[in-house]
């Protein structure tokens, strides 16, 4: 078996850098459950690069269906612990973002592993249609595809500015829920149909910006204990539990 070029690894290397995989259109996955959901999802890769003791297990997955190579002993991951097996995919070409809801909107989430997280469970729960806005980290980062275990390959991810957002709200007319400290208990919401809302999420620290949260109708998830509440929920429990409550209800 033909070992990695150099030529392929300086390539995946540069898949760290938002930039390159933007001008590259492409992005990474590693570890063979993250790679094997990613093609299970519908991604295929250019190539797939695996450590000598895994060859034999991996062959009979891979079929001659993909070009394979031997990774070489020189520690190419992007994890802490790198896994022996690494894919490059191209990115796949956005599609025309849905008129009617389910959608769920990130506001500043910054932390791949909350954003992979969050993508996972919005692929838990159905959806399809995902955006991104200003100050969220790039879906297709190695992180953040890593954190999703391949859950971003089965979603249709949108980058949009504010504008574009209430241009979109504005010829829809999906109903914002937006997850805030104030508002409107979850619990007491009159529930909405799944395609007519679009649930908004922030970062923890800072929120939902202003000029979007005024897009929409505030709600909270309340709080049980007897003793103070810590100040904010994670952004990704917190839209487990909206969600879950959406369509357990």
């Amino acid at each position: 078996m033909e070992e990695l070029s150099k030529a392929k690894q300086a390539l995946f290397r540069r898949l760290s850098d938002k930039k390159f995989r933007q001008e590259s259109g492409l992005c990474a996955a590693e570890g063979f459950k993250c790679i094997s959901d990613c093609v299970r999802f519908g991604w295929s890769p250019e190539w797939i690069a695996v450590e000598s003791k895994q060859i034999e297990q991996v062959k009979p997955w891979i079929a001659d269906r993909f070009p394979l190579y031997l990774l070489p002993d020189s520690g190419l991951s992007f994890l802490d612990n790198p896994s022996g097996m690494l894919a490059v995919f191209a990115i796949p070409k956005p599609v025309a973002l849905t008129e009617q809801g389910p959608v769920v909107v990130l506001d500043g989430i910054q932390d791949p592993g909350n954003l992979g997280t969050m993508l996972r469970t919005c692929h838990w729960f159905g959806l399809q249609h995902i955006i991104l806005l200003k100050g969220t980290a790039d879906a297709f980062a190695p992180k953040v595809v890593q954190a999703s275990m391949g859950s971003v390959a089965a979603l249709h991810i949108h980058t949009l500015d504010t504008a574009e957002l209430r241009d979109w709200k504005d010829r829809s007319q999906i109903r914002f829920l937006v997850a805030a400290l104030g508002g409107e208990s979850m619990l007491k919401k009159q529930r909405l149909d799944s395609a007519q809302v679009a649930w908004v999420i922030g970062s923890e620290g800072r929120g939902v910006r202003s000029e979007i949260a005024e897009m929409g109708d505030a709600i909270f998830i309340p709080y049980f204990g007897e003793i103070d509440a810590p100040e904010s929920l994670n952004a990704a429990t917190a839209l487990a539990l909206i969600l879950g409550h959406h369509f357990f209800d």
